[in-house]
């Protein structure tokens, strides 16, 4: 009994139209546009064979709250050239930043949704020495 994994993030967008094209180019596939009581929704799987958790949902909105800040982040891989895709769709990117922990080597960045919503992308390659020790 308890806790298992993380259902789903909700994102709160003005419109699914606009969102579900920027959500997909993140590599995230949509299962489409539900009607619900009230307004629409669209979510988001993570694998391939569209199962399992967990998942990012949007939620459509007249009213958004943006916050100027990152409130989750995406584990990637392939960084560098998800940041070039993004950059030649015309996304808004903050530069990629580098740093290395004593276990890991860090690749990220920032990219905006539509609404302004601030997504940290990031990669984590182990540091196979520091693996090795624990």
């Amino acid at each position: 009994m308890g806790v298992q994994t993380l259902g789903s993030v909700f994102v709160r967008v003005t419109s699914l139209e606009n969102s579900i094209p920027f959500y997909s180019a993140l590599g995230l596939r949509c299962r489409g546009i539900e009607n619900w009581d009230p307004g629409r929704g669209a979510t988001f799987f993570f694998t391939q064979d569209q199962g399992g958790w967990p998942l990012l949902t949007l939620v459509e909105s007249e009213q958004v709250q943006v916050l100027d800040y990152h409130s989750y982040n995406l584990n990637a891989t392939n960084v560098r050239e998800m940041y070039r895709d993004l950059d030649l769709s015309g996304y808004k990117l903050k530069p990629i930043v580098e740093w290395t922990s004593p276990w890991n080597h860090h690749i990220m960045f920032d990219v905006c949704d539509p609404d302004g919503h601030v997504i940290n992308i990031i990669e984590v390659i182990p540091i196979e020495s520091k693996a090795l020790e624990l």
